[in-house]
């Protein structure tokens, strides 16, 4: 099965938290900036041949600080991010038909997000 982990070296933007309640038109560069990252950052390790039909994708946050945050608060903030991931053509789609999530919330010396990408079957 193939795998790929990518690393934000930050937590997500916090302008995308569905708590900030943004003008879609203030939203659209910040969606934009988190898409193409991550779609760099999978070209950076080769993009694949063909994308993951279907995927179980593991993020972990790690927080460089003892603030308390809301894991489905992080999530949500993830949707551009994941998108990155079918725009860069390495998973099919995102929807439930095509991927499964795990969540984990850590506590570190400096804040990232990992994104672990795993082909299922």
């Amino acid at each position: 099965m193939r795998k790929m982990i990518i690393e934000l070296g930050q937590l997500p933007n916090p302008e995308l938290s569905p708590n900030k309640r943004h003008h879609y038109m203030y939203l659209a560069p910040h969606k934009f900036i988190a898409r193409a990252w991550v779609k760099d950052l999978v070209c950076q390790q080769g993009e694949p041949e063909t994308p993951y039909d279907l995927a179980h994708i593991t993020i972990t946050w790690v927080a460089g600080d003892k603030r308390r945050r809301d894991p489905d608060n992080l999530f949500a903030a993830m949707k551009s991010y994941i998108d990155g991931l079918v725009d860069a053509g390495l998973i099919a789609d995102d929807s439930a038909m095509h991927v499964s999530y795990t969540l984990r919330y850590e506590h570190g010396d400096k804040s990232n997000t990992i994104i672990e990408i795993e082909e299922v079957g």
